[in-house]
């Protein structure tokens, strides 16, 4: 036994360097890649609170005290703040008709008017 042993262990050692390279070949070949876009939006607190700071004031949202006053009077809606969104490149336009984002804004922006009396 000891000598049928001896005669295949270096046969043994040799296909077992022999299959290691092949191994090691395998782990260099390149996976295929997936590249993976995310598109972050405002959620509608923060577009709100973007508002409030004055970042839309390039689009025709006046900020502070001036938002605030607009909304309560009426002159200034979520929908326009929506849309300056959209046209300042903060929103996709398809918030444009998102009915429940807007409902949203609206109600972050009348806890701002809250907050701020």
């Amino acid at each position: 036994m000891k000598k049928l042993l001896l005669a295949f262990l270096p046969a043994l050692l040799l296909s077992a360097t022999a299959v290691v390279p092949a191994v090691k070949a395998q782990d260099a070949m390149q996976m295929p890649t997936i590249e993976v876009k995310m598109k972050i939006t405002l959620t509608p607190f923060n577009l709100a609170y973007l508002a409030h700071q004055g970042f839309l004031e390039s689009q025709g949202i006046p900020d502070s005290d001036g938002l605030m006053k607009g909304f309560n009077d009426g002159s200034i809606t979520a929908a326009q703040v929506v849309k300056a969104a959209v046209n300042d490149k903060r929103l996709p336009a398809a918030f444009l008709t998102n009915d429940s984002y807007i409902s949203a804004v609206k109600q972050q922006l009348f806890l701002l008017t809250l907050a701020a009396r």
